[in-house]
């Protein structure tokens, strides 16, 4: 369930979501897409949330095949409370 996740990463295209989702899967880190919550990014419309404790691997997978997101935020998906962290 969502309410599990404390990380969200949006994207510029979905085509990147897909690409994030595929290659994180692939090395064990759970994580789930959904729609990009309005109210902190209009961007390609998908997110993914992942666990913190996975949070410097998965960027760094990311980083390694050259898949762009636009923003990572700390999150609280019961509350709907989001932090930005980075952007690109």
């Amino acid at each position: 369930m969502y309410l599990n996740y404390n990380r969200l990463l949006s994207f510029g295209s979905v085509h990147h979501a897909m690409k994030a989702e595929k290659l994180l899967l692939a090395a064990g880190i759970t994580v789930d897409s959904l729609p990009t919550p309005r109210e902190i990014d209009i961007s390609c419309g998908e997110c993914l949330l992942f666990m913190g404790t996975n949070q410097q691997v998965a960027m760094k997978i990311l980083e390694d095949h050259q898949v762009c997101w636009t923003k990572l935020f700390a999150c609280n998906m019961q509350d709907r409370v989001y932090e930005e962290l980075d952007s690109r």
